[in-house]
């Protein structure tokens, strides 16, 4: 397929980063790529849902990687995951499927699923800090995308989300959910109760965001729901008044270099030094912000705070405010040279389970069954319009129209941003700037 017939499907599908990010699919079909990276590394802990897709639909997200690599003349496809995901799957390392597609084994360490990371480990290239993957010949999607993108060649839309319910649960499995389902809804219709003293969180345990579950919805971005008890590490340091933390950081910091020693984009060669950036936190003036510039490089792993930091201050939180002026400031750094890894790096990759053991989550790693369709006892579904980066979706329809599952409901804006799609059919009860209002029927 041409790569603008196959761009327009997968704009008219839909499709956007699964993995997190949510990045519209479509606007990744770059000139000049040679190889394409299925990123299938499963970043965080306890999080099965890649895994799952490739045990019961590897064709397809072969499929539908190999379709963008056609479209683009890659050469390549390397589907890559980590050694404990091909040994489950009883895969080895260059493996082949497909017509040109190479299975590559990552090692069992975090995070292993940082797009950089994985680019380096797999192909030995370097993003240029700043850049994207494009700039050294590559794209990566997501498992799940790559399997969205399959179904977007036979025109059919995401309306549906693969998620992961796991954590301190009798028992943990992964799902298929309609689009914006109430997080409520799906853990009542998959037996969950919420324990007293524990979280939800929408996401892995060192990345996830606490939510409330009463309120909440999956995405199309959403990949996992964790329930934790709010007492151990990998939760306590979300719920830190990030005001508090900004005030102690600059005295409570011993400047011990831990944070930069051990950061994973630092030993790619990257000039990220939040030690550094750390000097700088509860000065109120703007005057040399651009010399941390650099914290724009920061992919918000945790690593700094969550295995590095001997003096509890969440180097983390300091770093997300940082890249927050400097986003505003539009200082972001960027550079056109990629740089040297640190000779070191092999020996500070973190492996995974000492990873899980230090944040309290080593005990709730079990692999999930796959639960198949949840059928979701909803009635009404709120179209978030916004659940992608860019621009929000454009409404189609309005109040009094009747609609049919699959039906676009709201076009990509132009520039960037996503379509969406009904994941039911029924009347459409209201359209407001955030969300269309689908009533089942």
């Amino acid at each position: 397929m041409e790569v603008e017939a196959l761009r327009e499907k997968i704009r008219a599908a839909g499709v956007i980063g699964a993995g997190g990010a949510g990045f519209p699919t479509h606007m990744k079909l770059a000139p000049n790529i040679n190889t394409v990276l299925v990123n299938a590394s499963e970043c965080e802990p306890l999080l099965y849902t890649d895994y799952t897709i490739l045990k019961e639909h590897i064709g397809l997200v072969v499929s539908g990687a190999e379709e963008v690599a056609k479209a683009l003349g890659a050469g390549q496809v390397l589907l890559c995951m980590k050694k404990h995901t091909a040994s489950r799957l009883h895969i080895s390392d260059g493996q082949g499927f497909g017509d040109f597609t190479q299975v590559k084994q990552l090692p069992d360490v975090y995070p292993m699923g940082d797009e950089v990371i994985m680019i380096y480990q797999a192909l030995g290239r370097v993003v240029p800090p700043g850049q994207l993957p494009a700039k050294v010949g590559v794209v990566v999607i997501n498992a799940e995308t790559a399997y969205n993108i399959a179904h977007a060649v036979q025109d059919i839309p995401v309306t549906e989300k693969w998620v992961t319910i796991a954590g301190d649960i009798p028992a943990p499995k992964v799902v298929t959910v309609p689009v914006n389902s109430n997080v409520r809804d799906v853990l009542q219709a998959a037996g969950v109760a919420v324990p007293p003293s524990h979280v939800v969180l929408d996401g892995g345990p060192a990345m996830g965001n606490i939510i409330d579950p009463g309120t909440a919805k999956i995405t199309k971005k959403t990949k996992s729901l964790l329930i934790l008890p709010d007492d151990i590490p990998a939760v306590t340091f979300k719920t830190v008044r990030t005001e508090r933390v900004l005030v102690r950081t600059p005295s409570a910091c011993c400047q011990c270099f831990s944070c930069t020693e051990m950061c994973p984009r630092h030993l790619l060669g990257y000039p990220l030094q939040p030690h550094k950036t750390l000097r700088y936190m509860g000065m109120t003036e703007e005057a040399g912000l651009g010399d941390f510039s650099t914290a724009s490089l920061c992919s918000g792993c945790g690593v700094c705070t969550l295995m590095a930091c001997c003096q509890g201050i969440a180097p983390s939180i300091s770093m997300t405010e940082m890249k927050k002026k400097v986003g505003k400031a539009r200082l972001g750094y960027r550079s056109e040279t990629p740089t040297v890894p640190s000779p070191e790096r092999e020996n500070r990759m973190i492996p995974i389970e000492r990873f899980m053991s230090r944040i309290g989550v080593l005990r709730f790693n079990r692999v999930p069954v796959w639960a198949g369709a949840l059928p979701v006892a909803q009635r009404s579904y709120d179209l978030l319009l916004s659940q992608h980066v860019g621009k929000p979706s454009v409404p189609l329809v309005q109040a009094g129209d009747l609609v049919t599952a699959g039906q676009m409901v709201a076009k990509a804006d132009d520039g960037i941003s996503a379509s969406l799609h009904t994941p039911v059919s029924g009347r459409v009860t209201a359209v407001t700037e955030k969300a269309i209002t689908v009533e089942k029927g």
